[in-house]
């Protein structure tokens, strides 16, 4: 996975607007670096140019009041595009990479596993495609000039929020972010449905890159920080369970009765996975509801 590019020259009492500037220079200039391996295809580079795409993202989000409205209006929806396509072709990567695992766990699935990858395949190059396009036109478009313009914009605007010190500007983000984990952490821990274990996969992912940015300025966010990581991922593998399962009942409907008589077994294995990591993720997700975690986050930006 792309490692978080950090800014090393983030202070505490700098001007948010000109902090914002330098960790989204930073963010950009990580999605330059990634692009080309990802163009060739890779199913790495793929992985690492997306990854790199959501930081920009995330960081735009998180910036959001400080850049310049039209500007950001503008470009949101293109960042927005290009995570979807990457996304589009990740997510073949990871149905095909854990449908062989799958495969092996369960013994003979009737060949089910191997048909459901080669439709996966197929759609995959369909889907880098279209990426390849897309990109070759955000590119000729202007993407970085645009992207590099809104961030040297962002540090010379004069608004309030933006004159504001970062340690504030951190300190409010992260709370608003850390209110949101806690809303949803209830309904999630309740029960392992998917669709409140996604919710709160949202929040958490959040909460990690408000705090991601600022490790350098504010090292007590690090162990936070960690441990949100560590929940995003857990959470982010039974989604992936959660899709595999959904895309595999697909392909059982449609196979032959006698194929579909061979991998009988197939979704007791996958479910016998994903609640294994929904018990996971559930564990590291309980660690939130410890006041410990809320006074370590508020002791390192306050």
């Amino acid at each position: 996975m792309a490692k978080p590019v950090y800014e090393p020259r983030l202070k505490p009492g700098m001007r948010a607007g000109r902090a914002a500037s330098r960790v989204l220079a930073a963010k950009v200039a990580n999605v330059r670096e990634h692009a080309p391996k990802a163009m060739l295809g890779e199913v790495e580079g793929i992985h690492d140019l997306r990854v790199a795409v959501k930081r920009l993202r995330e960081t735009m989000r998180l910036f959001r009041r400080l850049l310049p409205q039209k500007r950001r209006d503008a470009m949101m929806p293109v960042v927005e595009m290009l995570n979807d396509t990457l996304g589009a072709v990740r997510e073949r990567d990871v149905m095909i990479r854990d449908a062989a695992k799958l495969a092996e766990e369960a013994g003979d699935d009737g060949g089910l596993c191997a048909l459901a990858a080669a439709q996966w395949r197929t759609e995959r190059a369909v889907a880098f495609e279209h990426l390849v396009k897309v990109w070759a036109q955000m590119c000729s478009e202007g993407l970085f000039p645009a992207l590099d313009e809104i961030a040297r914009r962002t540090a010379r605007r004069g608004r309030k929020a933006n004159r504001l010190p970062l340690e504030r500007f951190v300190y409010r983000a992260v709370t608003r972010a850390l209110e949101r984990v806690h809303q949803r952490l209830g309904p999630a821990l309740e029960s392992a449905d998917p669709v409140p274990m996604h919710r709160l996969r949202i929040a958490v992912k959040r909460l990690r890159y408000s705090m991601e940015p600022f490790r350098t300025v504010m090292p007590a966010l690090v162990e936070p920080c960690k441990m949100a990581t560590e929940a995003q991922e857990l959470l982010g593998l039974t989604h992936d369970l959660d899709v595999l399962r959904e895309a595999l009942a697909g392909h059982l409907d449609e196979v032959e009765p006698k194929r579909r008589a061979a991998a009988e077994g197939l979704p007791a294995a996958l479910d016998a996975r994903r609640e294994e990591s929904a018990q996971r993720a559930h564990e590291v997700a309980e660690r939130f509801t410890d006041a410990q975690f809320d006074r370590a986050i508020l002791d390192a930006i306050d």
